[in-house]
């Protein structure tokens, strides 16, 4: 399979939206890279910290099959500023690899016309910053090459989706046997 992927982290992230998709992804067998903005650390909304693989200067310019954004109100506006994060997002859709954004970040694609005419969801408190994009109220959106997903309630579903796009149902349902996820 060989699929590679990468969540970054911004101080503010859900913690949940971040462990729960790095779990899902190695159960599946995907190589996800945890990347921090900066080095050491990163703290979470609610200050769990998380040490990355990497830092996001050292992967900017490799390639992903997957970029997975995490929610966190301080992250998203974070990563939102951050034009490594944009410039990697901008290339990773031009060249037709997958992007996968949960909880606040789904605004992130918005804000910069990555999800124009596209279908995607956020968390509720969310909702107005989109405005160039369909809302939907599902749980879990999957339109072309993004994935959006609500909340850190969402986050099972959301990793599950994304090793389904990734790796087909079946690995998707094999990994889903051992943590019973509703999908």
């Amino acid at each position: 399979m060989d699929k590679r992927a990468v969540i970054i982290l911004a101080p503010g992230y859900e913690e949940l939206e971040a462990v729960a998709v790095v779990d899902i992804l190695r159960r599946a067998g995907i190589d996800i890279k945890i990347a921090g903005v900066q080095e050491g650390p990163v703290p979470s909304a609610r200050d769990v910290k998380i040490v990355p693989d990497v830092t996001l200067d050292e992967i900017k310019d490799e390639k992903f099959d997957l970029i997975i954004l995490p929610g966190g109100l301080d992250s998203t506006e974070a990563l939102a500023k951050d034009d490594r994060v944009v410039g990697m997002l901008k290339r990773q859709l031009d060249e037709g690899r997958m992007v996968g954004a949960i909880c606040a970040a789904p605004t992130i694609l918005d804000r910069h016309g990555l999800s124009q005419g596209k279908e995607i969801t956020c968390h509720p408190v969310c909702r107005e910053a989109v405005k160039q994009s369909q809302l939907s109220d599902n749980r879990v959106v999957a339109d072309g090459l993004l994935v959006t997903s609500q909340a850190p309630g969402t986050a099972l579903e959301f990793a599950l989706r994304l090793v389904e796009k990734l790796a087909g149902t079946e690995k998707m349902n094999e990994v889903n046997k051992g943590v019973l996820a509703k999908i």
